[in-house]
């Protein structure tokens, strides 16, 4: 219980440290990215696990945030692989001291098809979509060159 309560007050200083912040005094708040950061109308999604004995192979990857959406990941939110529209994987975020993670095994039968994945945000009630983020690849290694997770922009940076 004294874990899940400093993971709040974490999120709930990082919420307000990042808040108010703008270096130009314009908040951007008419750009198409900060848009996609405004509370949208997308109720949580009934992805279903992948039933794991109908695949023969699997590819294991760690995921972060954009720092823009980051800041509004709950316990609640959800990140799923998707290959040719099915559901290949499922997860809820990791929270610990050391940061946020998603931690995703896709499973496939063919390695010649791509993945796209698709992240839940509760706090904002949006779907965020990044369609064919990769080749299915069951030798790609879990974290990236730096040994972090691969970081995924669903924000377009401007």
């Amino acid at each position: 219980m004294n874990g899940k309560w400093l993971r709040c007050l974490l999120l709930l200083a990082v919420l307000t440290f990042t808040g108010g912040c703008s270096s130009d005094g314009d908040s951007g708040s008419d750009s198409p990215a900060s848009s996609l950061l405004t509370q949208g109308t997308d109720v949580r999604p009934d992805w279903k696990y992948p039933s794991v004995s109908d695949y023969e192979q699997t590819m294991g990857v760690q995921f972060r945030l954009q720092d823009e959406l980051a800041a509004y990941v709950t316990e609640q939110d959800l990140m799923c692989a998707m290959i040719s529209g099915e559901v290949r994987a499922l997860c809820e975020p990791e929270i610990s001291d050391d940061g946020i993670y998603f931690p995703l095994v896709i499973f496939s039968d063919d390695s010649d098809v791509r993945v796209s994945i698709s992240y839940y945000c509760d706090r904002l009630h949006r779907i965020y979509t990044l369609s064919n983020w990769h080749d299915f690849d069951a030798t790609l290694s879990p974290l990236n060159a730096a040994g972090e997770p691969y970081l995924l922009n669903f924000i377009p940076q401007e």
